[in-house]
């Protein structure tokens, strides 16, 4: 169905973003939180329109329990005043139910309760990373469910995935050198929780940008820097790990796994490349979960008329037309593009209707984004090897 031999050389366009200082989209009005679950769909809110929530406050769980651990849970990113509770349509998310909480900062945060990972047990790590809602950026899966799987297949590697080939994505590689130390601490945490083990950090290595990782802080990681063509983390699976026997994770799940055990803090923000031929002033942002669309462009400023709006990269990133879709956590990039004449030889339009025309009814572009990254089981397990295209 996809064809993943062959790898394809792109001018890279990084340095704009990455260069800029790591910056923080400001929130205009509200945030529209989405109330969703990768494994347990839509969400039940819990506060009503009126009530009041404290940053990091639960606002909506799963149905059902979805793991060992209970149900999962959406945290509030901002303290603030509940304005609506809405059902409405995510481009990739589908109809699910949005809590609008507009900002104030006389609601003071919920207290959060650290941890230290010397003192804590395996199963209460795997609580906490459970609790903390952590979605991975490098495949949009929650990181407790693929602890649990890893588990379950015994694993004893992790790979931390920085590898930002496509042309102006560098959150990972923003990630890696604006926050070592947590970076390094998230995978000691996800170690303990697989029960022990050895990690690699791969980075991804162009002549436009250039990262060394802090030898004082991943001392204990091999760090692999990989070179060469789009999709470069298939060249990362064969070279390393032929066999498949070991788990994937991006460096900002990590991150987000060690702020949530040091720190109590559950992931509700992101760091986002916002860049492409129509940006004013490229950069690589933290972006509160449920910040529109607009806010982000308003931040970044637009030079161009954007005929694409892309949540994620030009190769097989989601396209958006409403400006007031909300940028959820496990966000990497925004890339706003104006042609995409570029990329023409992609098989994927980046339209997203893949979706609703496919007559078998399979999810084709989390399908295609697995098989570019070498992952052919998770690809066939959202049904690619029955596709009839």
């Amino acid at each position: 169905m996809f064809n993943t031999g062959r790898h394809v050389d792109l001018d890279q366009h990084k340095e704009p973003a990455f260069s800029a200082p790591l910056s923080s989209v400001p929130i205009r009005e509200c945030v529209h939180v989405p109330l969703y679950d990768p494994c347990g769909g839509k969400m039940v809110p819990i506060p009503r329109q009126g009530d009041r929530c404290a940053r990091f406050s639960p606002i909506a769980r799963t149905r059902v329990p979805v793991n060992e651990f209970g149900n999962s849970w959406v945290m509030a990113p901002v303290s603030g005043t509940v304005e609506d509770i809405a059902v409405r349509e995510h481009p990739f998310l589908g109809e699910i139910p949005f809590a609008v909480i507009r900002p104030d900062s006389s609601v003071p945060p919920l207290p959060m309760v650290q941890h230290s990972l010397g003192s804590m047990t395996t199963e209460g790590v795997l609580r906490i990373i459970h609790q903390a809602g952590i979605v991975d950026e490098f495949d949009g899966e929650p990181l407790i469910t693929k602890i649990l799987r890893a588990r379950e297949k015994d694993v004893k590697e992790i790979a931390a995935i920085a590898i930002d080939d496509s042309p102006y994505i560098s959150s990972a590689l923003r990630t890696v050198c604006s926050f070592p130390g947590e970076g390094a601490d998230g995978i000691t945490v996800v170690l303990k929780a697989i029960d022990g083990g050895i990690a690699k950090l791969a980075v991804f290595d162009c002549d436009e940008v250039r990262v060394k990782p802090d030898e004082d802080k991943f001392g204990f990681v091999r760090v692999v820097k990989m070179s060469g063509g789009f999709p470069l983390i298939s060249k990362f699976r064969r070279q390393y790990y032929p066999k498949g026997n070991f788990l994937p994770i991006g460096v900002q799940a990590l991150r987000a796994a060690a702020n949530a055990l040091i720190r109590g803090i559950p992931q509700t923000t992101s760091i986002v490349t916002v860049s492409g031929e129509c940006v004013k002033r490229p950069c690589n942002a933290v972006i509160v979960n449920g910040t529109p669309l607009e806010d982000v462009l308003r931040f970044a400023g637009v030079n161009k008329v954007p005929n694409y709006v892309i949540f994620g990269d030009t190769m097989n990133g989601v396209t958006v037309t409403d400006l007031q879709t909300p940028v959820p956590v496990g966000t990497r990039a925004i890339t706003v593009m104006h042609s995409l004449s570029v990329h023409a030889k992609s098989p994927c339009t980046r339209c997203g209707r893949c979706v609703t025309v496919c007559p078998m009814g399979l999810p084709v572009y989390l399908a295609m984004r697995y098989y570019i990254r070498g992952d052919r089981d998770t690809a066939a397990s959202f049904g690619a090897e029955r596709g009839t295209g």
